[in-house]
């Protein structure tokens, strides 16, 4: 973003000479009929077009970060799944038939503005596919949700828990898939 005022300063500050010189004949072309009387009122010229031209630099970099803060940024959702600790990993992926086991779901909100979210937990193997859990909440901007999500497998097998989230649509008034989720494989004995 500083890019372009540093390489027109360096520019700027190692032509001086010949910058100068381009100055001085233009000034000269432009009034070599006039009346010069004196030599310090071409230094204040001087200085007034590099004050001048500082100003219009800073203009066209103040613009350029006005343009590029005040632009929509893309909002979006993010799902994160937590052990019973509260962190990542350790996750309850041997488990005993019949044994109530649980993880916990972190939902975070960048969209710009509160979303009504839906939370499925379905829990799927070779055979069945059983709908373990549907939680909703009201997420202000920048704000989470953290759901536990509690499962018991009833035969032994290997088994996967897909967690997939929602997010309310005012214009078609229901639930729309996100394309969020995350899985747990878990190995029931």
């Amino acid at each position: 973003m500083l890019t372009i005022p540093i390489i027109l300063f360096l520019i700027i500050y190692l032509n001086r000479g010949k910058l100068s010189t381009f100055y001085y004949r233009l000034w000269y072309r432009l009034n070599k009929n006039g009346f010069i009387s004196s030599s310090k009122r071409n230094h204040d010229e001087l200085f007034n077009g590099i004050v001048i031209g500082m100003i219009l630099l800073v203009l066209i970099f103040s613009f350029g970060v006005y343009v590029l803060n005040t632009t929509a940024k893309e909002g979006f959702s993010e799902m994160l799944l937590l052990n019973v600790e509260g962190s990542i990993g350790n996750y309850p992926t041997h488990v005993l038939v019949g044994q109530n086991s649980s993880v916990y779901v972190l939902v975070e909100n960048h969209e710009g503005k509160p979303e009504l979210y839906e939370i499925k937990a379905i829990l799927i193997n070779n055979v069945t596919n059983s709908t373990v859990e549907e939680n909703f909440a009201i997420i202000k901007n920048n704000g989470q949700w953290k759901v536990p999500v509690s499962f018991i497998v009833n035969n032994p097998g290997e088994y996967k828990l897909k967690i997939m989230l929602y997010y309310y649509s005012m214009g078609t008034n229901s639930f729309i898939y996100s394309n969020i989720f995350t899985q747990l494989l878990v190995n029931a004995t």
